[in-house]
């Protein structure tokens, strides 16, 4: 009866080790998950804040990361002290600084994708924060094929070469960052690695596309009006060279005509109907120039117009040109 008493309890004790043993594995394994959850629990996140986790499709765990990191939606002044570790030449609509996100509040509507890529954007710099080393080393050769495959696109090229001046050792946690929210078509083995963090990662790759695509329309719009402006440039001075050399020559035949001495009425009247033929296709060859001149002086004005609305888009994601500004424009001047 004691022996079997004993082995009872004996079997307890090992049971009871063995979940204890269980429990430490667990919180060893799920220790980031479990802090994240006290976090949440500590700072629940805003309506406005949960509608950045709903638009951008990030998943269960990309929100628990995303609420953990305790995000806020800065104005510019706020952005700019909240971020102020950062130097850089480009303009900041976010950070990930002390454990916590930060996202500019960008309130033109054309552009106001721009609010919810830079929540993706954050949320994958704290994902990167928390992986294992073993994770990391994985995840940074997948980041280095996917870097090889799409670096032929100028504009990430030179992201990626500032990130490179700014903060070398921070490559490939801004490849993360960069290629998870802004770049399609990734090889399988990295998309799937994404859908810890997104149930569809297109929505956010599309946001990206579309407020870019609000800024390259207006530039390829301007870079087809400097084609024409070029090109009407050079037709304007090889005519008005041109108009000089014909006034030059056709003064030179009206000083011949003025001091010629005809033998005949006819004789006079030919060379004068000639001159003034020769006048009157100058002034014709002087007019075309002077609508020439008209077009241009228009196309700069569009030209100059749309280069406008560049900067008046460029300064609602400018957090630095807006430090220290309580009103933002509302764009109805464009």
């Amino acid at each position: 009866m004691n022996r079997r008493k004993y082995e009872k309890n004996n079997n307890a004790k090992i049971a009871l080790l063995f979940l204890l043993i269980a429990s430490v594995y667990f919180v060893h394994k799920n220790s980031n998950a479990l802090f994240d959850h006290y976090i949440i629990w500590r700072n629940p996140p805003s309506p406005a804040v949960v509608e950045l986790a709903d638009k951008t499709g990030m998943s269960s765990s990309g929100r628990r990361i995303f609420f953990a990191s305790v995000p806020s939606i800065d104005d510019a002044e706020d952005l700019n002290v909240n971020c102020s570790d950062i130097e850089t030449t480009m303009i900041i609509l976010g950070c990930y600084a002390s454990g916590r996100i930060h996202v500019f509040n960008v309130r033109e509507e054309r552009i106001a994708a721009a609010k919810y890529v830079t929540s993706a954007h954050e949320m994958l710099h704290a994902a990167y924060a928390r992986l294992s080393k073993s994770e990391r080393d994985m995840v940074n050769a997948l980041l280095e094929e996917a870097y090889q495959h799409i670096s032929g696109d100028d504009e990430f090229r030179d992201v990626m070469a500032e990130y490179a001046r700014m903060e070398p050792e921070q490559r490939y946690n801004e490849l993360h960052s960069i290629i998870g929210a802004e770049h399609a078509e990734l090889f399988p083995e990295l998309e799937k690695y994404y859908t810890r963090y997104f149930t569809d990662r297109g929505r956010i790759v599309e946001m990206a596309f579309q407020y870019r695509k609000v800024f390259k329309n207006l530039e390829d719009e301007q870079a087809r009006l400097k084609v024409q402006l070029d090109r009407l440039t050079a037709t304007i001075e090889t005519n008005t060279s041109l108009f000089d050399t014909m006034l030059f020559w056709l003064n030179r035949d009206i000083d011949d005509f003025n001091n010629k001495e005809f033998r005949s009425r006819s004789e006079f009247n030919n060379s004068r109907k000639i001159l003034l033929e020769k006048q009157s296709e100058l002034n014709r060859f002087k007019m075309q120039i002077e609508t020439d001149i008209g077009k241009f002086d228009e196309l700069v004005k569009e030209y100059n117009n749309i280069g406008g609305k560049i900067d008046q888009l460029t300064y609602q994601i400018d957090s630095k040109s807006q430090a220290g500004v309580r009103e933002i424009k509302d764009g109805s001047a464009f």
